[in-house]
């Protein structure tokens, strides 16, 4: 029982009394529609009374009556079938929409851990094909078993009325094919599995295949990664008809049962009749209702391949909102403190906290904090203290958590052990949003969104207005080249950017950090891979970003940060050396033999060797 009540509830989206009520009213709609079988049948029955009983003259008066209720279930029936239409047409769809925004939030509340070992390919198929299969399931299904119920209920009443042994006839071969019924869904749960495996490589393939055709193309794969691909489409289409082929051969003996029903609905006729048991009114009848009972039943047995199918959709969106996100406290209110104090209570330490939004205290702190990707820890035993208002720079070779700092920092995940605090308040007492709003990031990845660039500037501060999005695009050097393109601001970027260049999609970066004026400012390879004229606008356009900012910049390129407040040269997880450029050289240590070799580095040139 708590399995099937899992199982409604996910199917439902976690809207059961809305369903409920729904299929309430499927439950009338289908009364409704029932009628006219019943009036049909007193209709035939006074009309062949008459032929049972010569001379006596046709009840036209009953008859009339049966007019007006059909007259009069017409009537009722449109404002119900009105009702039920709307509700699963527009019910279905606003549970399903609120249900995908109830999993975005959710998945924006999951550490980055999880993004990281599940693939988005995955993810696509979750939010996309599982919600449809399970809406169009809950769609069809609810109206179809309140059909079958309400059909059934009837005519167990009616035909009990008539004869009770021709009853036992019909509904009889309805439990002789339910263990069909069943053993073709148990036989298709497997292959749905399998089925759904390939449809999530499938969209993974789809994804990778077009984000890197560029590379493919430039090292003539693009007809080799298609090859695989395409054998990614076969394996889907193999499984797809495996699963039709799974329920095909046991499926069709269940409706073989059902058709012999209407079979022995005739035989049981013919003997009661031959005995003078059964009247013969009463043997059309049952033929006339037998029809009507077996072919929802019948539909029902196609249901079979989508219920196995929708059931692991079910289970994949259970097992995404089973997902444990990151502990948030409580927001505490600005009303809530007077009355702590009035009644002189202890204020609760769970209760979300925030520090100085103004930025006058946004130093942060790391005080023996470890961390680890799975089994690997990348840091141990970490303390750091970066001064408000100041710039710090951390170096170090690759791997050696440069990045997971600023991450940990921003709290995309949660550090293993030791504390981290912005402001003196731990991150972990403060909710994501407050924190975030905090920080501005600009990454050396950067990501545009498939929108007008007016959309993806404003996204660091979503009411401003237009001129404060021209002046933090003048400001992040990009307002000239905006200027110049065809639509200018309403100008809508490819995906991630795709139709702009590295350096101008970095300033649109800068310009939306500008926009959202955060106090903490966390810069990861910001000029990396750019060219000297993008190197030196963007350069200029941190420094206005960074100015009174509490600032931790990750560069490899070692004369960009020399005038830092502090450096912190990390190896391996671990504190190296930390204090100023010239100090750090002087120390000739980690750092300095990072800078000698860069210095190395940039005399290189290209030489044809003979």
């Amino acid at each position: 029982m708590n399995d099937f009540a899992t199982w409604f509830h996910t199917i439902t989206f976690g809207e059961t009394k809305k369903f409920l009520k729904l299929t309430l009213w499927n439950f009338l709609d289908s009364f409704v529609v029932s009628l006219p079988y019943a009036v049909m049948l007193l209709a035939v029955y006074l009309l062949l009374i008459p032929l049972a009983e010569p001379g006596a003259a046709p009840p036209l008066n009953r008859l009339w009556l049966l007019c007006g209720v059909l007259l009069a279930q017409t009537v009722v029936y449109y404002f119900i079938r009105r009702k039920t239409y709307i509700d699963i047409c527009v019910g279905f769809a606003g549970t399903t929409k609120n249900a995908r925004l109830a999993m975005g939030e959710h998945l924006r509340r999951l550490p980055m851990g999880f993004f990281g070992r599940r693939d988005a390919g995955d993810l696509s198929t979750v939010l996309l094909r599982d919600y449809t299969e399970v809406e169009n399931l809950a769609s069809a299904l609810i109206p179809q078993v309140s059909v079958i119920l309400v059909r059934l209920a009837l005519a167990v009443a009616v035909l009990s009325a008539f004869d009770w042994r021709m009853m036992l006839a019909v509904v009889l071969a309805i439990p002789l094919a339910l263990p069909f019924a069943f053993l073709s869904y148990r036989r298709m749960g497997r292959i749905s599995r399998q089925l759904l495996a390939a449809q999530q490589a499938a969209a993974s393939g789809i994804l990778e295949y077009v984000g890197g055709i560029q590379t493919l193309k430039a090292f003539n794969l693009a007809g080799e990664r298609f090859a695989a691909l395409k054998s990614s489409f076969a394996r889907q289409h193999r499984h797809s008809v495996g699963l039709e082929l799974a329920a095909a051969p046991v499926g069709m003996i269940g409706r073989f049962v059902l058709s012999c029903g209407i079979g022995a609905v005739m035989l049981a006729g013919a003997w009661l009749l031959t005995g003078g048991e059964l009247a013969p009114f009463t043997s059309i009848v049952f033929l006339l209702l037998s029809l009507n009972i077996y072919e929802p039943v019948m539909i029902l047995f196609g249901f079979i391949a989508d219920f196995a199918r929708t059931n692991r959709s079910a289970a994949r969106i259970r097992e995404l909102r089973n997902e444990q996100p990151l502990p948030e406290p409580q927001p505490k209110t600005a009303a809530d403190a007077p009355s702590e104090a009035a009644a002189g209570a202890a204020p609760d330490p769970k209760a979300a906290a925030a520090p100085d939004a103004a930025g006058s205290n946004m130093d942060i702190a790391f005080q023996k904090v470890s961390f680890s990707y799975g089994s690997q820890e990348v840091l141990h035993q970490i303390s750091l203290r970066f001064p408000a208002k100041s710039i710090t720079a951390l170096v170090g070779p690759s791997g050696s958590g440069k990045s997971t700092i600023t991450r940990l920092a921003a709290r995309f995940w949660d550090a293993d052990s030791g504390e981290i605090t912005l402001g003196g308040v731990s991150v972990r007492e403060m909710t994501s949003d407050t924190l975030l709003s905090r920080i501005s990031m600009v990454f050396q990845d950067v990501y545009l969104f498939h929108d007008t660039i007016e959309a993806n500037i404003r996204m660091g501060k979503p009411d401003a207005s237009m001129a404060e999005i021209m002046e933090a695009a003048r400001t992040a050097a990009c307002h000239d080249f905006i200027s110049v393109l065809p639509d200018g601001y309403q100008t809508v970027v490819g995906e991630g950017g795709s139709t702009l260049s590295g350096g101008e999609k970095q300033r649109i970066s800068i310009a939306r950090a500008l926009l959202k004026n955060a106090p903490i400012v966390l810069l990861d390879e910001a000029t990396a891979s750019l060219d000297p004229e993008n190197e030196v606008l963007i350069q200029q356009a941190i420094s206005a970003l960074v100015a009174e900012k509490t600032v931790i910049v990750i560069a490899h390129r070692l004369h960009s940060i020399c005038s830092a407040d502090q450096i912190i040269v990390l190896e391996n997880g671990a504190v190296k050396e930390r204090g100023g450029h010239e100090e750090l050289l002087r120390q000739n240590g980690l750092y300095a033999r990072l800078w000698a070799e860069q210095s190395r580095a940039a005399s290189w040139q290209i030489t044809a060797t003979v």
